[in-house]
């Protein structure tokens, strides 16, 4: 039977894996590393995508590398991450939330923007095994002014 500092001290462990993972991502991210943003998903990583991404549209979860692969690939033609901001982060057990807010330039104009947006993020074995992120409402402008 574990003592309540036994647990409290793998709490501390997994908490710190988790913020590092996450910092992780988020730099992957902003440098537009696919491939190692991906080494940080489970293989049976599951995304539920937002739908006031507009173009971005997916009309179901997003199951496996592979599929992750290609959608972070679509965003990653279309925008460029100019700048990134973490605010705040909430661990709790295997899960987490993240609120930041992002400056993206479109490709093809050069327009920017910014808009704040709250990710949540489910881990198993060190891995993040689902994603879900909600941009402020601002985003599906951005999408729909930005030419195409």
């Amino acid at each position: 039977m574990q003592t309540l500092e036994t647990t409290r001290r793998l709490s501390e462990v997994d908490r710190e894996r988790i913020g590092s993972i996450l910092k992780s991502i988020f730099e992957r991210r902003a440098a537009g590393d696919i491939e190692g943003m991906l080494m940080l998903m489970a293989p049976d990583i599951v995304c539920f995508p937002d739908q006031t991404w507009g173009h971005a549209y997916y009309p179901r979860s997003i199951v496996g590398k592979d599929a992750m692969r290609e959608a972070l690939r679509q965003r990653h033609i279309n925008y460029v991450i100019v700048d990134m901001e973490v605010h705040r982060t909430l661990i709790d057990a295997d899960q987490a939330a993240v609120h930041r807010t992002t400056t993206l330039r479109e490709r093809g104009s050069g327009v920017s923007f910014t808009f704040a947006s709250v990710a949540f993020f489910r881990f198993r074995d060190g891995l993040i095994i689902e994603l879900t992120d909600l941009p402020d409402g601002r985003a599906l402008e951005v999408v729909r002014n930005f030419p195409h």
